[in-house]
C-alpha cells in the first residue's frame, strides 16, 4: 500500500524530521513525502529531503520519493492551500494511506495544514509535542518520555 507524507519546511530540520522518525518508529513509513519550501528556508529543506530518505530506510522502509514544491512567497496562502489539496488529492488518486504533519513551519502554514487534514478527511493528522528543553534537537537525542507523537485523527 501505498503511504504518504505531507509536510512543510521549516527554519530548522528537527520539526521537519522528528515527526517522520517518530511515526516510522510506529510503523507508518511513507512511499512518498511532499515537502513545501520557499526561497527563505531552502537550504533547511534540501537537507531535510535528504534525511527523510534516511530516516524512512532506516526503520526498513523503501527509500520513499521526495517531491519539493517551492512557493515564491511564505504568506502565499492559496499557493499553500492549493498545494496541500493537490498533495492529497495526488495521494487518493492512488488510493494511498495519508499522513498530513502539521508540526514544521510558520504557526499559518500549520493552521492551514491542520483545516486541510479535517476537510479531506486524512487517515492521520500528526504533531509533535516536545517537553523540557528540546526544542531543536533531533529525534535520536530526546528521550521517549519527552516526546509525543500526536493523531489529531484519534483526539477529534
Amino acid at each position: 500500500m501505498e503511504r504518504v507524507w505531507i509536510t512543510n519546511g521549516s527554519t530548522s530540520v528537527a520539526p521537519i524530521v522528528n515527526p517522520l522518525n517518530a511515526a516510522c518508529r510506529e510503523g507508518y513509513r511513507p512511499t512518498d513525502v511532499y515537502l513545501l519550501d520557499n526561497p527563505f528556508i531552502n537550504e533547511v529543506t534540501d537537507a531535510a529531503a535528504s534525511m527523510i530518505k534516511t530516516i524512512v530506510t532506516a526503520h526498513g522502509g523503501d527509500e520513499p520519493q521526495v517531491e519539493v514544491q517551492t512557493i515564491d512567497e511564505e504568506r502565499d496562502f492559496d499557493a499553500i492551500v492549493a498545494y496541500l489539496q493537490e498533495s492529497i488529492e495526488a495521494a487518493r488518486d492512488v488510493d494511498a494511506e495519508v499522513a498530513v504533519d502539521v508540526t514544521p513551519g510558520r504557526k499559518f502554514w500549520s493552521i492551514i495544514s491542520f483545516r486541510a487534514g479535517l476537510k479531506y478527511d486524512v487517515d492521520h493528522l500528526y504533531y509533535i509535542h516536545l517537553d523540557g528543553g528540546y526544542f531543536g534537537e533531533c529525534y535520536p537525542v530526546i528521550p521517549r518520555t519527552a516526546i509525543d507523537l500526536v493523531d489529531f485523527t484519534e483526539v477529534l
